[in-house]
């Protein structure tokens, strides 16, 4: 995407994601993490509290508001590098761009196959290793087992 776009003109569609993603971020990663760094005025923060209290996305108003002052793409990837936020970057760097990729849960989940047994690279005493594949990178996630807490359950029972 080019970075000199206005934020008005990015596609609904890809906005909408952007939102989803920010208003389930916690504090930091979240809306209130983004107003910290685009807001001018406490006003506008409260004001995006009571949308989320109704239920709406206090982002888009936040991004709305932002993109009234012609900010652009470039100026978003800015502050999302700024906050670390590498998910919703993902949305306006080009594939090129050197960030670091992120995996989500149900990434591991689709690339493993649910921890399918041909997707395990190596087992140890207290986790396994799994294949995951993710478009056309491939990554390594360790599975933890359980056992020292079955066993400290078991030791609390007899």
């Amino acid at each position: 995407m080019d970075s000199s776009m206005y934020l008005y003109d990015v596609p609904p569609v890809l906005m909408e994601k952007f939102c989803k993603i920010i208003d389930s971020g916690d504090d930091s990663l979240g809306w209130r993490g983004l107003a910290a760094r685009i807001v001018p005025s406490w006003t506008e923060v409260r004001r995006a509290e009571r949308l989320e209290a109704i239920g709406k996305s206090p982002t888009r108003e936040l991004i709305w508001s932002w993109a009234q002052q012609n900010k652009t793409v470039g100026d978003l990837v800015k502050v999302l590098e700024d906050m670390g936020h590498y998910r919703a970057l993902q949305l306006f760097i080009p594939q090129g761009r050197n960030h670091r990729l992120v995996i989500t849960y149900s990434d591991v989940i689709e690339g493993t196959r649910h921890f399918h047994q041909d997707m395990k690279i190596s087992v140890g005493s207290f986790s396994a290793v799994y294949r995951v594949i993710k478009g056309n990178e491939t990554f390594a996630v360790k599975l933890f087992k359980q056992v020292l807490t079955h066993l400290l359950h078991t030791v609390l029972h007899l």
